[in-house]
């Protein structure tokens, strides 16, 4: 099998330096100060990949992430300015935080998080993938007003949001489907 040169080039990236494609909504790309073009996006394993969307909650901002291979999500809350201009690594501090959390064993984590030194963003590509965002953030918000707790607890609203089925996955929850994921990562 014959590559184009762009692929080759594409592949030494992943393969060198690791790369965390994080495609952003509209709404995200704009606090996040970037431009986001089709030009961006480029093969990447999916389960490197995540898309993110921002939303308000009680005037507060709140960012979903959600992985594209697995559906595994979590939601970074009650974010300022400044927590935009770092949001590269408060994304890396995110799943990794929530990865061991959810019991994911800490040298797998670790060998993950070795494969995601640099942030690629890029527009959002998947629209079944910004549908369920979309469901996720109302079931939360609902969850969020049952509760009654503000500001809301996010270590177990994570917990919870990977318990909840998507019927398009073949583990039916998410939490399921990551750590079938990861388990290429301890090869």
């Amino acid at each position: 099998m014959k590559l184009s040169t762009n692929t080759l080039k594409r592949q030494n990236i992943n393969e060198v330096t690791g790369m965390l494609l994080l495609q952003v909504t509209k709404k995200l790309a704009e606090q996040l100060n970037i431009k986001t073009s089709k030009d961006q996006l480029v093969d990447n394993d999916l389960l490197y990949s995540w898309h993110a969307h921002m939303f308000l909650y009680k005037r507060r901002k709140y960012v979903l992430v959600m992985n594209n291979k697995s559906r595994y999500n979590f939601i970074l809350g009650g974010l300022v300015k400044k927590d935009f201009m770092k949001f590269d690594e408060l994304m890396k501090n995110g799943i990794r935080k929530n990865l061991l959390a959810d019991g994911f064993d800490t040298k797998v984590v670790d060998k993950y998080m070795e494969q995601c030194d640099s942030v690629n963003y890029a527009p959002t590509s998947m629209r079944n993938i910004i549908s369920q965002i979309n469901d996720t953030i109302l079931i939360t918000k609902h969850m969020w007003e049952a509760d009654e707790i503000q500001p809301p607890d996010l270590d177990k609203t994570n917990r919870r949001n990977n318990k909840v089925p998507f019927l398009q996955l073949p583990e039916s929850h998410s939490l399921d489907a990551m750590k079938n994921g990861m388990k290429n990562v301890e090869d």
